[in-house]
């Protein structure tokens, strides 16, 4: 599960079949109606032949996975950050921004001080992060937010992975948490400029 920032939606201007690349969506045929893009996607996936789309950015592997009807977006390609919910309660916390976590038994905060987490009669538990984030804001109020939290943030030392059993949590490296803030920060700038506000599910 994860928390996805990217611009707020905007109506689509046209639909396309498309394998979910970026340079193929935009080289892909356009349709008007969603309908229409479908009934294209579909007959391409059930083609045994189907060569993989223009522009597509894995052409080894395309014709094995079926397409899908996407919108197309009225400004293009939109830039879209997207954090693990393990990794989402940090970045939430730096920009001050309301979650739940759905877990009662602190499994977020476990997995910063340390595992494995011990559970009375339980044995071992394996801590599994539910974060619940949504809203939206101005690309300026999203950026403020963004440059405070890079200037009051302390360096993020990271995460070592964990592995219980057959089970990998996977950390997080050092300076993860400034990384990912410029990226966030990169995501105002694009929905400043092209007048979004900045979304996140």
């Amino acid at each position: 599960m994860t928390v996805t920032f990217t611009a707020a939606h905007r109506p689509a201007v046209g639909y396309v079949a498309s394998c979910g690349c970026p340079e193929a969506t935009e080289r892909a045929p356009r349709y008007g109606d969603y309908q229409d893009a479908l009934a294209a996607a579909d007959r391409a996936t059930a083609s045994q032949t189907r060569a993989p789309l223009p522009g597509c950015g894995l052409p080894d592997i395309c014709p094995e996975y079926p397409l899908h009807a996407e919108e197309v977006d009225p400004n293009g390609t939109v830039p879209w950050v997207e954090f693990s919910n393990a990794n989402a309660v940090g970045v939430l916390e730096a920009l001050a921004l309301p979650f739940r976590t759905g877990s009662a038994d602190g499994a977020c905060d476990a997995l910063e001080d340390g595992l494995p987490l011990e559970a009375d009669g339980a044995g071992t538990v394996i801590p599994i992060a539910v974060v619940d984030s949504y809203g939206e804001l101005s690309a300026d109020d999203f950026r403020g937010r963004v440059l405070t939290a890079l200037g009051l943030a302390p360096d993020d030392p990271g995460r070592p992975d964990v592995q219980l059993g057959r089970t990998l949590l996977f950390g997080r490296s050092a300076g993860y948490l400034q990384r990912r803030l410029r990226e966030l920060h990169a995501l105002a700038d694009w929905c400043a400029a092209h007048g979004r506000d900045v979304a996140w599910h």
